[in-house]
């Protein structure tokens, strides 16, 4: 991918879209492929923000059917299908358990129905139906380690994760690149007005300390929860408030002895808000947190009532435990781009997406993005394009419903690949099956791209952690191919080694050396790399004493050699 610092932009777009999050890069992906000339720029890096934070997903939405909203359920499980097959590699089937027990708001008998509603929506998945266990045996044996006093039922059903949404974020960027798209991460809008049917744009290069100026036809605003700084822009009294997000907030802790084989999806004891508690690599992801938040959205962050909220919910249902902060590897949290729905609830906000024409406030061509979620960015992004074509009366169809990302693009069928391609391309690079079979699941069928840079230095087969799987080719290739400008865009969106126990911190010298090698960092900014992704780790991932230790005995280590 290449990026506005190298490539020079044109003056005019048809399409100028604000925000890499996963809404923003869908809707470049779209509307590429239907022919329209397409920038994207964001100020930080690709799905950085709310794409990041999520419970890692892909879902039809069971709990909105408590809402009656049929129409926003049967959207997700189609698009679930879709994106399952569009981008296997880096998506797959989950299943879910739900535990009912005496005190829960919902019986097995609604619970029942819902899932017979569920399967009813998703007439045309590949996914198998739900299943029920009432039998005292079968109860008995199911996961021994949780809460098995007043357990009356099991409902079980299907969805999918993606394990590494960031990845998914990219191979969208990617693919609409690849469509003709420009993509630029780090580049800024700083100023944006009408003109002559125009809408006249300056964007800071936040890399180079440089700026420059496009025009486009039409301007999307698909800023996530920035979607109000935005607007503000224009200094238009006309654009209300739009943005009530909500804070969803996680924690990672370690595997711990009879904790869940399977997913759990748990009616919380607290208040009866749903929750997950998801077998993560070598983890639990236990989540998520919902609240309003009226804070500064560049400091999102768990707060300690979260923390306390899930570690109770963690020992009500595990009780032989006894979890405390001291388990907590780390955390995340990210803001829901959710719609301001004055005088509701956190829960009553409806998840569908609002894709906000602005021509009655005065600016003809103007476009917010409201809410959306990972399932259904794509629907999201061709209606926003189908909007565009009615207005211009053209006809173009989307060409995104079975447009394979580009990692997926010559696979059809992943275990097969992966049982015939794996031996293959670990023979022929002398890279562990292992490792190779790890490398299909980040980047699919590009997976011979990353592998052919170690030919010319053996020394990119190597691994960085103890903790991650990922080789030193991988940090080679996020900045040549995937425009990774920054040590936190390597660690954290375009390898696993950010989410890893430590969270790449025990490896974070060695990574910036290997990066700054090709960044042409000197030893100065290379330093102040390293101190950016520290602080950001302290500030944003909260991590836990036994991360922050070895974090230090890393630091001694280094100081000694």
């Amino acid at each position: 991918m290449e990026s506005l610092r190298t490539v020079k932009p044109k003056d005019y777009y048809d399409i100028a879209i604000i925000g890499g999050g996963i809404n923003g890069v869908g809707i470049a992906l779209d509307a590429a492929t239907r022919g329209f000339s397409t920038i994207l720029v964001d100020k930080g890096d690709f799905g950085n923000f709310t794409s990041s934070a999520s419970t890692k997903l892909i879902h039809g939405g069971l709990r909105y059917l408590e809402y009656f909203e049929f129409p926003l359920v049967r959207e997700s499980l189609r698009e679930r299908e879709r994106i399952l097959r569009n981008a296997q590699h880096l998506v797959r089937p989950l299943k879910l358990n739900i535990p009912l027990y005496k005190h829960s708001q919902r019986s097995p008998l609604v619970i029942k129905m819902g899932m017979i509603l569920y399967d009813l929506l998703s007439y045309d998945k590949s996914l198998p139906n739900h299943s029920m266990i009432f039998s005292n045996n079968r109860l008995k044996q199911f996961e021994p380690g949780i809460k098995h006093s007043d357990l009356k039922a099991i409902a079980s059903y299907y969805d999918c994760i993606v394990e590494y949404p960031e990845r998914l974020c990219l191979e969208i960027a990617l693919s609409a690149e690849k469509a003709g798209a420009l993509i630029s991460n780090y580049s800024e809008v700083v100023e944006c007005h009408p003109l002559n049917g125009k809408y006249q744009i300056k964007v800071n290069d936040l890399i180079n300390n440089d700026s420059f100026e496009i025009q486009s036809k039409y301007l999307i605003n698909a800023g996530g929860p920035f979607v109000d700084v935005i607007n503000k822009m224009f200094n238009n009294k006309s654009l209300q408030r739009m943005m009530g997000g909500t804070k969803g907030s996680h924690i990672i802790i370690d595997r711990f002895t009879g904790g869940p084989v399977e997913s759990l999806y748990i009616e919380a004891h607290q208040d009866g808000r749903p929750f997950f508690i998801i077998p993560w690599h070598n983890y639990y992801l236990v989540g998520t947190t919902d609240k309003f938040y009226e804070g500064k959205l560049e400091d999102v962050s768990i707060d300690e009532d979260e923390k306390d909220y899930l570690l109770k919910e963690l020992n009500h249902f595990f009780p032989d435990n006894n979890f405390t902060g001291s388990d907590i590897l780390y955390t995340y949290s990210g803001v829901r781009p959710l719609p301001y729905e004055e005088g509701k609830s956190e829960r009553q906000v409806t998840r569908k997406h609002i894709i906000k024409d602005h021509t009655k406030a005065g600016l003809k061509n103007y476009i917010s993005i409201i809410g959306g979620k990972l399932t259904t960015y794509r629907n999201l992004a061709e209606e926003t394009i189908d909007l565009i074509c009615e207005n211009e009366n053209i006809k173009r169809k989307s060409e995104t419903r079975n447009l394979r990302l580009i990692g997926s693009e010559k696979i059809t069928y992943l275990d097969a690949y992966t049982k015939s391609t794996v031996p293959e391309i670990a023979n022929e690079y002398r890279l562990p099956e292992e490792t190779v079979k790890y490398l299909v699941g980040f980047y699919g069928s590009r997976t011979r791209d990353v592998a052919e840079l170690t030919l010319d230095d053996p020394e990119l087969k190597n691994k960085l952690s103890d903790y991650a799987n990922d080789i030193k080719a991988q940090v080679v290739f996020a900045v040549r191919k995937e425009s990774a400008r920054t040590l936190e865009d390597i660690l954290i969106r375009r390898t696993g080694i950010g989410y890893s126990k430590y969270l790449g911190l025990d490896c974070l010298h060695e990574v910036a050396d290997l990066a700054g090698r090709y960044l042409n960092w000197s030893d100065e900014q290379k330093l102040l790399e390293i101190n950016k992704y520290q602080d950001k780790v302290n500030k944003f991932y909260q991590p836990g004493a036994e991360t922050l230790g070895k974090m230090k005995e890393k630091e001694n280590s280094d100081i000694i050699k």
